[in-house]
């Protein structure tokens, strides 16, 4: 009975410290991983177009510090309230809302519209960026938000290829940042999202 009991209590101390280890990888290394930051050299940025106002500046001041000549911004049709602005999409919009920055003075700014999908908008979003670009060459990275990086990252390489090199740039969002997403819903229910929908 006692051989039992040691042993049991040996395998209750190996599962916790299993769950602990899980639980600290996941705090330690999730973000990290679904936020890719790996940009590369290139002269063209892709920004998504649905990132909020404070995560865009971000995205443009790492425009202007990195050697950027072309933004494109991609994004299907404005799904809330559309029909209260001149724009009829989210690549439309921010590219409105970066030149309203002024940052059309320093840079060629693109919109890139894609078509309404129920889901794949990022797919999406990269198959109309091929077809605009006919990009068959070269290299160009794409901003997008936190531990949506990875996910949007993957959905363009896969559309353009391995003859293009596609960076990632991954943004802070408003709410949270690597350290933190774990204190806060938002910054949970968003990694917990992502990684449900990258597995």
């Amino acid at each position: 009975m006692r051989v039992l009991r040691a042993r049991r209590g040996s395998g209750c101390g190996f599962l916790l410290m299993l769950l602990i280890g899980g639980a600290l990888w996941v705090r330690m290394e999730l973000y990290p991983f679904l936020a890719r930051q790996a940009p590369v050299p290139a002269n063209i940025l892709v920004i998504e177009g649905w990132l909020v106002d404070d995560v865009l500046l971000e995205a443009a001041g790492w425009a202007e510090s990195n050697g950027v000549e072309k933004i494109y911004t991609t994004g299907g049709p404005i799904e809330l309230g559309g029909y209260l602005t001149p724009w009829q999409s989210y690549a439309e919009m921010t590219k409105a809302r970066l030149e309203q920055l002024g940052l059309g003075r320093k840079f060629e700014i693109v919109a890139v519209p894609a078509p309404k999908v129920r889901r794949g908008r990022t797919l999406e979003s990269a198959r109309a960026l091929q077809a605009a670009t006919r990009l068959e060459r070269g290299a160009f990275n794409l901003a997008s938000e936190g531990p949506h990086a990875r996910r949007s990252w993957r959905a363009f390489r896969a559309v353009f290829g391995e003859d293009v090199q596609v960076g990632s740039v991954a943004l802070t969002p408003a709410e949270y940042g690597a350290d933190d997403w774990w204190t806060c819903s938002e910054g949970a229910r968003s990694v917990l999202s992502e990684t449900v929908a990258y597995v």
